[in-house]
Parts: structure tokens; C-alpha cells; sequence
């Protein structure tokens, strides 16, 4: 088995010349500070001047609420060899307070020249280039992907949330040189950044797991989010490359086949088969395919995730056999459906990572699973869910009434949209209960929790139920 995670080497930086930088960056101006001996070193590109290292080049990121040109000082202070910069003011203001030689260059925007530093990297490594975005399950399924392809290649992968313009040129240039398959979470906000980002990762492969409700306070309508993330087939090669829907639905593969004209495999629910569900795994079939795989999750969600993953192994070339083992090693990570041992030994299922209305009824679909949770008790506490903009009280509400006739013990709804939640849920055979705040949940049902208690903690990051999940846990 081969494993190149961004975690696990996290030491690797990029290297770069003067000369490929300037080759990565054509457009930019060379200022010459006539020290030959610098302008010959190998170096890597730091974005922060808080950690950079001798020797290193500081590239001066510039947002809406912070500018790094007012670090370069301290990036110097630090030994950076050079900078690269828009504004050759702060550069001058350096230079007029020290005599410490260092190169500069400068160019329009230092994103941008991040971004072509990255795809400079890219074609010089040349790996296969996997791509996943999705309203729900991107990290789920780069997770599966990166498990699976490490049982025959040398895989790197996006680290936690560097999914974005700037994450995802981080994540690249920790890529080691040997690297064979890159795999590519890629989030967006709006229109657009989608389409940016598959353009410094042209992928061979792209995954979109599904086009849901998340994100619709910023694009307003299904049909823009499905446009949203169909971005990422843009920048895929027509006739090579392969596009994956796990939970297709209508406006999503509309969109897609609008925009690209090549190969689209559209997972069929129907077409996976499970053989046994236990609490450990999940032993199931994909029809046409010689070979049972066995999975460390359960629920349909985390099935489809599995079908992209296996879709997209073998259009690398795996055979069956070798992706069985590759996926076997999957374990789900923390806040995304890993179970726990709370109080009295009860079991905490601890979803507290994110949250949208599709998600949350997956979720809770399989805590109701009784071949894998058998707990006569079934708990389930709902925090807010976020970016959902207008149809906020509407998407909780229908929530709560979808919850309303399901096999649960009690409701706790946190938070201030979640009381939505709960009164669409009223009037159900269960107990339901709205709190104020996390802290509250633990001195509600802490002491009547036992081993015969399955609780579900699910709800949107800046809902912050992780909290929750570490009272339930720890007391």
C-alpha cells in the first residue's frame, strides 16, 4: 500500500527556481536586487509570514479584510529570500528601513499568481487529477477516494477545509514530486468559484455528489447551485475525461449534460445491492461489477460516496479486487458519522461537522437502521442549519415535519432556527424539546442515557454541537 496524505507529509514544499517562477509567472516584472547568489536557490512559496522559513519566497496574499503586503517586513525579519508582491510600495518602505538584499516580484494579483505557481507544480508532477465537489459528501467521498487509490498508488490529497482559491493552491504545492493521483475537495459560495478552481486543477476525473438545498441563500435557486457545481466539468477533457453523479437528481443532471458533452455515469440507486449491514460494515454489491465490497458506514449516502469512489478506481485502472481492499480501509473521521461511547456507555453518533436538509434526513435514516443500531432509545438533537437564506424557517420547519412520524424516543432542537424544527415535529408520539443553548443538552438527558441509548448530534458548523458531542461523551 502507498500513502502520500497532505497530512502525513506535511514537511513537503514545492520548490522553485527564479527561473520557474518566472516561467510560472510570465506577466510578472523581475526586480533585480543584483544578488546572483539568491536569484540561483531553490526555494518554497509561503503565504504566511508568521511561520515562513529561511530561505523561502512570502507571497503577499490580498483580501477584502486583510492585505499580507503589511507583513513582508516580518517575512524578511525571517529570512525570506524574496517577495511577491502587487504593491511595490510596502516593498519599498522594507527596503528603505533595512539593507537586507531580497528579490521581488511583482505582479497584478498575488491570488492569481498563486493559483499559476500551482499549475506550474501540476505539470511538472503530472498526476491524475481527481475533483470533488457537492453540496454534501465532498469530504466523505475525497476521504473514500484517497483510501481507495492508496492501495495502488501514491495519493496526495486536499488537507481539512483547503478547498478553496487559496486552499486549494496550498494543497497542491505540498505535493510531493513522486505523487501519482492528486484528489481535489473543492467548496464554493457563489457562482464562479467552482469554475476557478477547475481551472488550476483541470481534472481527468470529476466527482459531483450531489446539487441539495446547502448554499441557496447565496444562489437562489436549485438550478443555480446545480450550475454552480457543474462548473467543475468545464475544465474536463471531452473525450478522456469522466464526469460521476452519486445522488443524481433531475435539475443536477440536466445541468450537467448541458455543459459537458462527454461521459457521464450517473449512480442508480437501484443498481446497489447491500448483502449485510452490521454495526461494523456494510457489505454490498454494484450491479456489473464481479466483486462484493465491504464499507466501514452504512446508509444510502455514504453508498453512493462509495460508488464514486469505485467508479472512479477502476476508470484509473484498479481492478475490483484491489479497490475492495482500498475501500475496506476507510474509516469515517470525526464529526462526520463516527460513533462514539458517550455516558453509560450510550452510543453517540457524531454528525456535528455540517448540516443541510438532505443530509439531516440521511443521517437520521440510518440511526433508525436497527440492523445497525439496535438501542431501544433513540435520541435525536438537531442544531441550525445554516445558508439557507429565505426558505430558512421553511427547509426547518419541513424538517421537523418529515421527523414527525419517524421511530424516535426524543427531539432536542439547539439554537435559534431550530425551534422551527421542533414545531413542525409537534404533535408526534415522541418527546420534543427546544433549548437555548449546547450546554443545555447534557443536563437534560445526561443521566438517562444508558447502553441501551443511540443519540444523533447533527446540525451546521457555526451551530458548534461539537460541543455537545464532547459533554455527551465525556460527562
Amino acid at each position: 500500500m502507498n500513502e502520500i496524505a497532505s497530512g502525513q507529509k506535511a514537511h513537503f514544499q514545492a520548490l522553485f527556481s527564479l527561473a520557474d517562477l518566472l516561467a510560472a509567472l510570465p506577466q510578472a516584472k523581475f526586480i533585480d536586487c543584483e544578488d546572483r547568489c539568491l536569484s540561483s536557490s531553490m526555494s518554497a512559496i509561503s503565504t504566511d509570514s508568521r511561520s515562513i522559513a529561511a530561505g523561502q519566497w512570502y507571497l503577499a496574499l490580498k483580501g477584502e479584510r486583510f492585505d499580507g503586503h503589511r507583513f513582508i517586513a516580518n517575512a524578511i525579519k525571517r529570512g525570506a529570500t524574496g517577495v511577491i508582491v502587487s504593491d511595490l510600495a510596502y516593498v519599498e518602505q522594507v527596503q528603505a528601513k533595512s539593507d537586507v538584499k531580497f528579490l521581488v516580484l511583482q505582479c497584478d494579483e498575488t491570488l492569481k499568481a498563486y493559483q499559476a505557481i500551482a499549475r506550474f507544480h501540476l505539470r511538472r508532477v503530472k498526476p491524475k487529477i481527481v475533483a470533488i465537489t457537492g453540496s454534501s459528501g465532498k469530504t466523505t467521498t475525497k476521504e473514500m477516494c484517497a483510501a481507495v487509490f492508496q492501495a495502488q498508488f501514491k495519493v496526495h490529497k486536499s488537507a481539512a477545509n483547503e478547498n478553496n482559491e487559496i486552499g486549494l493552491p496550498k494543497t497542491i504545492l505540498s505535493m510531493p514530486d513522486d505523487a501519482q493521483i492528486l484528489v481535489a475537495e473543492m467548496a464554493m459560495r457563489g457562482l464562479g468559484q467552482i469554475d476557478e478552481l477547475a481551472a488550476i486543477a483541470a481534472p481527468d476525473i470529476a466527482i459531483i455528489t450531489n446539487a441539495g438545498s446547502a448554499h441557496i441563500e447565496l444562489l437562489g435557486s436549485l438550478d443555480n447551485i446545480a450550475k454552480a457545481k457543474c462548473e467543475l466539468l468545464a475544465h474536463l477533457n471531452i473525450d478522456a475525461g469522466l464526469a460521476l453523479i452519486g445522488n443524481p437528481s433531475e435539475h443536477l443532471v440536466k445541468k450537467a449534460q448541458e455543459m459537458f458533452g462527454g461521459k457521464i455515469i450517473v449512480c442508480d440507486i437501484d443498481q446497489l445491492k447491500e448483502n449485510e449491514v452490521s454495526f461494523a460494515v456494510t457489505s454490498f454489491k454494484i450491479k456489473g461489477v464481479a466483486q462484493d465490497f465491504l464499507i466501514h458506514a452504512h446508509g444510502r449516502a455514504h453508498l453512493q460516496d462509495a460508488w464514486c469512489a469505485i467508479r472512479a478506481a477502476l476508470k484509473l485502472g484498479m481492478s475490483a479486487e484491489t479497490v475492495a481492499i482500498g475501500l475496506f480501509s476507510y474509516h469515517s473521521i470525526d464529526g462526520r458519522g463516527n460513533c462514539l461511547t458517550g455516558k453509560n456507555g450510550a452510543t453517540i453518533i457524531d454528525e456535528s461537522y455540517n448540516a443541510n436538509p438532505d443530509s439531516m434526513r440521511c443521517a437520521v435514516s440510518t440511526m433508525l437502521d436497527k440492523r445497525v443500531f439496535p438501542q431501544r432509545k433513540k435520541v435525536v438533537i438537531l442544531g441550525d442549519m445554516g445558508e439557507l437564506g429565505a426558505q430558512t424557517d421553511s427547509l426547518h420547519l419541513e424538517l421537523g415535519q418529515w421527523l414527525k412520524d419517524k421511530q424516535i424516543s426524543q427531539l432536542i432542537t439547539v439554537g435559534k432556527h431550530s425551534q422551527r424544527i421542533a414545531d413542525g415535529a409537534m404533535g408526534a408520539s415522541y418527546d420534543i424539546t427546544h433549548l437555548s443553548a449546547n450546554e443545555e443538552v447534557v443536563r437534560l438527558i445526561g443521566a438517562e442515557l444508558d447502553e441501551e441509548s443511540c443519540v444523533i448530534v447533527k446540525g451546521s458548523h457555526s451551530a458548534q454541537l461539537e460541543t455537545v458531542v464532547a459533554d455527551l461523551v465525556n460527562g
